[in-house]
């Protein structure tokens, strides 16, 4: 039911407390009526005079951006930091992080990496990209990037917004609370109950995100900017090729290294792939998963029950992608310029959010956010990449929920947890079993 009790004792009576959550619409409704309703009102505005039209976009529409940036950019860090540590905590003890999850963590950070490599290599040529800081590779400067993750202090992070130091924080924190276990039982009830409470204010905050939308896209049009989000869905073929070829990547090894089937192998998976890519939710496929994983692809118990939870909130190949493609386009649109420095600090950025995104509404507005302020994109370009989003959610769900199955099985192999013959079974529907 994705419903997690709550229990306490009070009163002299023992008390469980379970709290139904509210079907949410999906964003495609949500945001669809904003875009349409932004498109009426900003042709009709286009009949005032200019000077009206800049009186609306400088005193009303621009105030309430900026404050509602700032708000964003406030919850934005905090979130990351408690998602990314508590997630950690929670994962277990030491025990449960033993052999197969250190392996299966270090598999997913991999292969995430190795395949956002080569997607983002081949997306680049496709965007113009204004060329600045010297067109040579300076390793002293990567080498200070590489340095700059680590803080001078815990505060520093928070104060400067830096993501990748909020990150690496985060990790330490998680980590250390892990290995301590029993011992930071009251830093965890405080790090549960502040991620909690972080994250109902980002799902109140995206609440609002429709609004946002109108504001955005009408005052691009006020400014006569709408080409702006014309040339933005560019980045839509562009993901859709990218994610393609992380299906093929997967399914491919797979087949070829397990001597399966690509027709058993696809029917198997379309499943799961199909629920993430009709609802773009990893959570609504969380079950059909742990079934296909198991009873059809003959990946052990013990690896399923530890990699499916886990992969669904760390293995997110194709938001990796997704988030370093818009950057890109981002940065086209507006003409940031580009050098060595800044695609690899993209790069990192958008493995590392990718990771760190919220299972929630808002959090990939939050990611978009930290992703375009830190790579010194414009923050009106947060609008455009939300609304951009919400179509590409769909596929970049239905793939990391492909890839993970595809992971799952190549681990299991080299663990030896799978079941060979249950792999390769042919489940053809017949009069028996229909």
């Amino acid at each position: 039911m994705g419903v997690a009790p709550v229990w306490q004792y009070k009163n002299g009576v023992n008390m469980i407390l379970f709290t139904p959550k509210k079907k949410k619409r999906s964003q495609m409704v949500s945001l669809a009526p904003s875009v349409v309703l932004a498109l009426l009102c900003g042709g009709l505005c286009r009949f005032l005079p200019a000077g009206v039209r800049a009186l609306i976009a400088e005193e009303l529409i621009g105030p309430v951006f900026n404050r509602f940036m700032g708000l964003l950019s406030a919850i934005a860090g905090p979130m990351v930091f408690l998602s990314v540590a508590w997630g950690i905590y929670s994962s277990g003890d030491t025990a449960t992080m033993g052999r197969i999850g250190k392996r299966m963590i270090g598999r997913f950070m991999l292969m995430t990496v190795l395949l956002t490599l080569p997607a983002c290599g081949a997306a680049i040529p496709l965007f113009s990209l204004n060329a600045g800081g010297g067109g040579s590779f300076d390793f002293s400067e990567l080498f200070q990037m590489v340095l700059d993750i680590v803080p001078g202090n815990f505060f520093t992070p928070f104060t400067e917004g830096n993501p990748l130091q909020i990150i690496f924080v985060a990790v330490l924190i998680g980590m250390a609370m892990l290995i301590l276990g029993e011992r930071t039982g009251t830093v965890a009830v405080f790090l549960d109950q502040a991620n909690a409470i972080v994250l109902l204010l980002m799902e109140g905050i995206s609440a609002f995100v429709p609004v946002f939308i109108f504001g955005s896209l009408f005052n691009m049009i006020l400014g006569d900017h709408l080409s702006v989000l014309l040339k933005a869905y560019k980045v839509l073929p562009v993901m859709l090729l990218g994610h393609v070829f992380l299906m093929a990547v997967y399914a491919g090894s797979v087949c070829i290294r397990k001597k399966v089937s690509p027709t058993v192998f696809a029917r198997k998976l379309a499943p799961v792939f199909l629920i993430g890519l009709t609802t773009a939710s990893s959570a609504a496929a969380f079950l059909e998963n742990r079934k296909v994983c198991e009873e059809k692809l003959g990946i052990d118990k013990k690896n399923v029950d530890i990699g499916v939870p886990l992969g669904q909130v760390v293995f997110m190949p194709g938001f990796s992608v997704l988030y370093f493609v818009m950057g890109i386009c981002m940065a086209e649109i507006y003409g940031v310029e580009i050098s060595p420095i800044w695609l690899v600090t993209a790069l990192a950025l958008a493995v590392v959010l990718a990771v760190a995104t919220p299972p929630i509404p808002g959090g990939a507005l939050a990611c978009y956010t930290i992703l375009l302020l830190q790579l010194e994109i414009p923050a009106q370009a947060i609008a455009i990449a939300v609304a951009i989003n919400v179509i590409l959610d769909f596929f970049a769900t239905a793939v990391d929920l492909f890839c993970l199955e595809a992971e799952l099985t190549e681990l299991a192999g080299e663990l030896k947890m799978l079941d060979m013959d249950k792999l390769r079974e042919n489940e053809r529907c017949t009069v028996s079993n229909c």
